[in-house]
């Protein structure tokens, strides 16, 4: 009979237990989520960081685009003017060699001795 007893306190002991934790309360559904919500807002933190991170990273990169461009202009002037300058250089030096062929043939003309 006293293992009857104990028995039957065991059975209503568990079957309370388990009726308990089979229904939050209120306040653990409150709990539960302010939990949720304060990962959210953590998460919604975290995203809103990196989106102005991204466009402080974005406008720095167009930036660096537009200087690009602009020296890579520069630079192609550059190379134009000297192309120009390499071009007239080389009819000075076509002229310069024409003008000592032409000096050197007069004078041998003039002076044939060479003295």
């Amino acid at each position: 009979m006293n293992n009857i007893l104990k028995i039957s306190a065991l059975s209503v002991t568990v079957l309370l237990t388990v009726a308990c934790t089979g229904t939050p309360t209120k306040g653990d559904q409150m709990l539960s989520h302010s939990a949720s919500a304060k990962d959210i807002g953590k998460m919604w933190n975290d995203g809103n960081k990196l989106v102005k991170k991204g466009e402080k990273l974005q406008a720095k990169g167009e930036r660096q685009v537009d200087d690009g461009q602009d020296d890579l202009k520069k630079g192609q002037d550059l190379v134009d003017d000297g192309k120009d300058n390499i071009k007239e250089g080389k009819s000075m030096v076509r002229e310069g060699q024409q003008l000592l062929k032409k000096s050197e043939a007069e004078y041998s003309a003039h002076f044939p001795s060479g003295s």
